[in-house]
């Protein structure tokens, strides 16, 4: 099966640290672990900007596209360094992939990039897909990675997407607003607007929140597949998914 793992930016910094070592090795032990079930991991990661950002040690993302531009490409070394470091522990290999929107929009770039995946994936090595931040103006001022998961999930045929959060799912109302708030653990995408959802602001070094995470499942969604929602920071959360343990929240086109 193939699998499609996004990783937010509060995810993979921390108020110590560039890059947080300790999710890192959670998250490449647990990958390690899927690959030898015979699955094939695809990451989607965020975090360069943020990454940037600690570097230079600013609390507030900077609104100058140039600015966000140079974070990004300081960023994006550090940040496919740890993965590289990490991953090799288990004798894996980090690939480096950088795309915009316009890559998946265009039909020749797009069989290019499935034919790159593919090829990277053979060799036994782990595609990491970031957008080109340090020279694409249109990613930083109107991308996110989870859209950008969903659009890669869709383009490979993946059978599963799952998107790591600092929130333990979908929840009725804004869980940082309301102590009642519930968390859903299953939604047929159909539901969603009955459901009435609220949706929080995106987290400090992020530009996605809930909102792009569900357009994410409505370009990625057939009735052969699903996407799921979960707290990266929840131990073995990945192990947990695949086994169909009741966490996170599971979104299907149809139940």
């Amino acid at each position: 099966m193939k699998i499609v793992i996004k990783i937010g930016s509060s995810l993979v910094t921390s108020d110590s640290e560039i890059v947080d070592l300790t999710f890192l090795k959670k998250i490449s032990n647990q990958i390690s672990k899927i690959i030898k079930l015979g699955h094939e991991v695809i990451l989607v990661s965020s975090g360069a900007i943020a990454c940037g950002m600690k570097i230079w040690n600013l609390k507030d993302r900077p609104n100058e596209i140039e600015k966000l531009q140079a974070l990004s490409a300081v960023g994006q070394i550090g940040l496919i360094n740890a993965y590289q470091d990490e991953l090799k522990k288990y004798e894996l290999f980090a690939a480096q992939i950088l795309l915009s929107h316009e890559d998946l929009k265009d039909p020749k770039r797009s069989s290019n990039l499935k034919e790159s995946i593919k090829n990277i994936l053979s060799l036994g090595a782990i595609p990491i897909i970031n957008e080109n931040d340090s020279v694409s103006t249109e990613e930083i001022e109107f991308g996110d990675n989870d859209q950008l998961s969903g659009n890669v999930a869709k383009l490979i045929s993946s059978e599963l997407l799952i998107i790591l959060t600092d929130q333990d799912g979908v929840f009725d109302k804004n869980p940082t607003m309301n102590k009642n708030a519930k968390l859903l653990n299953e939604i047929k995408f159909t539901d969603v607007e009955k459901l009435e959802i609220e949706f929080g602001k995106a987290g400090e070094y992020g530009r996605g929140g809930m909102k792009t995470k569900l357009l994410a499942a409505e370009n990625y969604l057939n009735p052969n597949n699903k996407m799921h929602i979960a707290n990266g920071k929840s131990e073995n959360i990945l192990l947990d998914i695949l086994s169909e343990n009741r966490v996170g929240t599971v979104i299907r086109l149809a139940n």
